[in-house]
C-alpha cells in the first residue's frame, strides 16, 4: 500500500490484512494523520528526532533478527541485539516504550544467544520479568508478556531442572490460558507447546506431599481441563500426593479426595486404554487404605471387584498376571478374616496356587 493510498483514508480507520499464519488471518486497524512542521517549542523537535531514531533502530533490529532466523548468521543476531540495546538505552525507566524495548532485546537474546549459559538466561528472564511488571492485567500486551516470561522460565528449567522455575511457570500458565482461548491467533503461535512442556515436566517431578507440592499438583490439574489428553495423569499425580499425605497424617479428607480423583482417572480411560490397568490398581490401593482406616465393607468389596477387573485385563501369559492374582487373593483373604465366608478363603487359596504356578519366585517371597 502506497503513502497516497494510506492518506486517502483521511481520518477514517482502515484495516490492513496479512497472509494467514497457522490458519489464522492477522490484521491491523490503522488510522493515518498528516503532521505539519512546527517550530521547536519545549524541545518538541528534539523529542521527535529521538522518536525517529528509536523507530529506526527498532525496525533495523527486527529486520536483522528476521534475517538471523532464516540464515542463522551470528553477525545478523549481533546487529539485532545491538540495535535493540540502543533502543533500550534511549528508553529509560518511565519512558512509554521502555517495556517494548525490554521485550525486543530479551526476545532476540532468547532466540539466539542463550544456550547453556545460565547467567545469560537469568539476565534475559529478568528483562522479560521487568517488562511483565510494566504490563499489568488489562494491558493489551499483558498476555504476550506472560507468554514470554513462561518461555524464558521453561528454557531456564530445561538447562537446570530446579523446581522453583517450573513451579512459577505452571502458575503463570494458569493466568495465561484464560487470556487466549482456543482458536485465537495468539494460542496458535506456541502457547499450547509451552503449556504442554510445563505439564509434562511437572508430571515428571517426584512425589512431594508438602503443601507446596500438593498446590503444584492442583495447578497442573487446572491446566488439564476435561477433554485434555493429559488430564488422567494429572489426576493420578494429585491423587498420589494426597495419598502420601494421608499415610503421614491420617486425614480422611485426603484419602477421600484421592479416591475421587482416581475414580475420575479410571473413567477417562475406557476398556482398551493402555493406562486403565494402572489407574485401577491405584484406585484399589486407596480404597484398601480407607478400609484399613475406617473398616467399611463397601470399600473392601470394591477393592475386590477392582482387582477382579484388573485380572481380566491381564490374561494368561501377561507378564504381571501373577501380581494381580496375588492382589486379589490378599483382598479375599482380608474379607474372610473379617467376615468368615468360606468361599473367600477357598478362592484366595486357589489364586495363591495359580500365582505360584505362574511365578514361583514371587510366591516364595510373598
Amino acid at each position: 500500500m502506497s503513502w497516497d493510498e494510506v492518506l486517502d483514508h483521511g481520518d477514517e480507520a482502515f484495516e490492513l490484512s496479512f497472509p494467514p499464519v497457522h490458519g489464522v488471518y492477522p490484521s491491523l486497524t490503522l488510522k493515518a494523520a498528516i503532521v505539519h512542521p512546527c517550530d521547536d517549542q519545549d524541545g518538541g523537535l528534539f523529542d521527535s528526532i529521538v522518536d525517529c531514531e528509536i523507530a529506526r533502530d527498532t525496525d533495523a533490529g527486527h529486520a536483522r533478527f528476521a534475517e538471523y532466523t532464516t540464515s542463522k548468521t551470528v553477525s545478523h543476531l549481533n546487529d539485532a541485539v545491538q540495535h535493540f540495546q540502543s533502543v533500550l538505552d534511549q528508553c529509560p525507566v518511565g519512558h512509554p516504550d521502555h517495556a517494548s524495548a525490554l521485550t525486543n532485546l530479551a526476545y532476540a537474546r532468547l532466540g539466539g544467544y542463550i544456550q547453556n549459559d545460565l547467567e545469560d538466561i537469568d539476565t534475559t528472564t529478568s528483562l522479560f520479568r521487568e517488562a511483565f511488571a510494566l504490563r499489568p492485567q488489562g494491558h493489551p500486551d499483558h498476555a504476550f508478556s506472560l507468554y514470554n516470561l513462561i518461555r524464558a522460565l521453561n528454557r531456564r528449567y530445561s538447562k537446570e531442572p530446579t523446581a522453583v522455575y517450573i513451579h512459577e511457570s505452571a502458575q503463570l500458565c494458569c493466568k495465561l490460558l484464560p487470556l487466549c482461548p482456543e482458536g485465537t491467533y495468539f494460542r496458535s503461535i506456541g502457547v499450547d507447546g509451552a503449556v504442554d512442556y510445563v505439564i509434562t515436566e511437572c508430571n515428571n517431578l517426584p512425589i512431594d506431599a508438602s503443601d507446596e507440592g500438593i498446590h503444584l499438583r492442583r495447578v497442573v490439574l487446572e491446566l488439564c481441563p476435561l477433554g485434555h489428553q493429559r488430564r488422567p495423569r494429572a489426576l493420578d499425580k494429585l491423587s498420589w500426593v494426597l495419598f502420601e499425605r494421608f499415610t503421614q497424617h491420617g486425614s480422611i479428607d485426603d484419602i477421600d479426595e484421592s479416591i475421587r480423583l482416581r475414580r475420575e482417572a479410571v473413567s477417562l480411560c475406557p476398556e482398551g486404554h493402555a493406562d486403565r490397568n494402572g489407574y485401577l490398581i491405584n484406585l484399589a490401593c486407596s480404597l484398601q487404605s480407607r478400609f484399613d482406616h475406617q473398616g467399611q465393607y463397601r470399600d473392601l468389596n470394591e477393592v475386590i471387584s477392582t482387582h477382579e477387573e484388573v485380572l481380566r485385563l491381564r490374561p494368561v501369559g501377561h507378564e504381571s498376571r501373577d501380581i494381580s492374582l496375588g492382589h486379589l487373593g490378599f483382598a479375599l483373604l482380608t474379607r474372610f478374616n473379617h467376615r468368615g465366608v468360606i468361599d473367600d478363603i477357598n478362592r484366595a487359596i486357589s489364586l495363591h496356587s495359580r500365582a505360584t504356578d505362574v511365578a514361583p519366585i514371587w510366591a516364595s517371597t510373598s
